[in-house]
């Protein structure tokens, strides 16, 4: 197959009797020019996604990240697909790569941002909660990092929310939270004077980030406090107001670690 478009040295994206196609090996796109010919011997592996949506965002997410973050993501749901019992949207490859990348962005610059939510997931959660764990030890032997534990509770979060809705009373509750999602996007809007690109991969994550806000929003806690709150405020005032405003218009208190997500949440979107 001809190269369709480059990603990086490690991923192609390519086409065949109109399907797209992306490629992941060692040197696949290296010193390659669109409408080249791939070369199949070097392919590790090939990622079909069914929306063209979820293949644009995909492939510009693999402009940006080493493609070896797609790899161990495929890795990953691999396993998860032996053992949950429900579809996966195919979102699901673009955000767990993504959270892959992020994580070890955050290692690198020593940042450890604990899920408070981990005992709530491994509960309510447990063949999630399995996969994650999993996926511990796939990115520890593959990418040479050590994740904290609470990891595999941000990675089960990936799954749970890229399940595919079938039932009439989800449906209706997707309605409910769409509408929910419309109205907070405005106040980020309109605080902000600015328009708001739904086609990127921040918008994405912000959205699944609220989707399982609103799951557990009847049984927020208090707690004890995150210190790194107070450092985010000092960096992005703006984003921490309108965190504010948000918690205003569900009229829900929100708590430290919930502010600080939220906040870094609008931050990336307030730069894009």
């Amino acid at each position: 197959m001809r190269i369709k478009k480059i990603l990086n040295n490690n991923a192609v994206l390519v086409a065949d009797k109109g399907k797209d196609f992306i490629w992941i090996g060692t040197g696949l796109g290296f010193k390659k020019r669109p409408g080249d010919e791939a070369d199949s011997n070097k392919i590790e592996k090939t990622f079909v996604l069914n929306q063209e949506k979820s293949m644009s965002r995909f492939s510009e997410l693999l402009q940006n990240i080493s493609a070896e973050y797609a790899s161990v993501a495929d890795d990953i749901i691999h396993c998860a697909k032996g053992k949950i019992q429900y579809d996966l949207s195919d979102t699901i490859y673009i955000s767990l790569t993504d959270h892959i990348s992020n994580l070890v962005g955050l290692m690198k610059e020593g940042l450890h941002i604990p899920n408070q939510l981990t005992w709530e997931i491994k509960k309510f959660y447990p063949i999630e909660y399995a996969v994650g764990i999993h996926a511990l030890s796939l990115i520890q032997e593959k990418i040479h990092i050590q994740p904290e534990d609470y990891e595999a509770g941000n990675i089960a979060l990936h799954f749970i929310n890229a399940q595919i809705i079938k039932s009439d009373e989800q449906v209706e509750n997707i309605q409910k939270l769409t509408e929910k999602i419309r109205d907070i996007v405005t106040i980020i809007r309109i605080h902000n004077k600015m328009e708001i690109d739904e086609n990127t991969i921040a918008f994405d994550r912000f959205v699944t980030h609220l989707r399982f806000f609103f799951k557990r929003s009847n049984s927020v806690m208090n707690d004890a406090g995150n210190p790194l709150l107070v450092h985010v405020v000092e960096k992005y005032p703006d984003a921490y107001e309108t965190a504010k405003l948000i918690g205003d218009y569900l009229k829900i208190t929100l708590y430290d670690n919930e502010l600080l997500y939220l906040t870094l949440h609008i931050q990336k979107l307030i730069e894009k």
